[in-house]
């Protein structure tokens, strides 16, 4: 991990950190005869902030949903597919919404990993 350790900073409840919320992952695996869908829910703590409006597109479907900025010592994913299981983008689980991740930038060398997901607002 590179200097200077940042994650304590993630889990600083003075600079916005150590916010707690659940990460769900679908994976759905091609068996005989159809498909079978397994769930794993992840305790998480880490920082969440609204995006900065003004960095999001400007088309109508875009207005209608808000986006949070999620960095967490944990790998978020937008999903995969191997050809025998596909696994889901990751869902965050915050404040009784559910949020999907639509990026991921990779800050593994720090520790970490930056989620942006999408919560639709109809």
């Amino acid at each position: 991990m590179l200097d200077p350790n940042v994650l304590e900073i993630l889990d600083d409840p003075e600079v916005g950190g150590g916010v707690a919320f659940t990460v769900t992952r679908k994976t759905t695996t091609r068996v005989l005869g159809g498909e079978e869908t397994t769930e794993e829910t992840f305790n998480v703590t880490g920082s969440i902030q609204p995006q900065d409006k003004s960095l999001q597109s400007s088309t109508a479907e875009d207005k209608k949903s808000d986006i949070i900025v999620v960095r967490a010592a944990f790998a978020f994913q937008t999903g995969t597919n191997n050809g025998k299981s596909v696994i889901q983008t990751d869902e965050i689980n915050y404040r009784g919404s559910v949020w999907r991740v639509t990026r991921v930038e990779d800050w593994s060398d720090w520790g970490f990993t930056t989620a942006y997901a999408t919560n639709d607002m109809g």
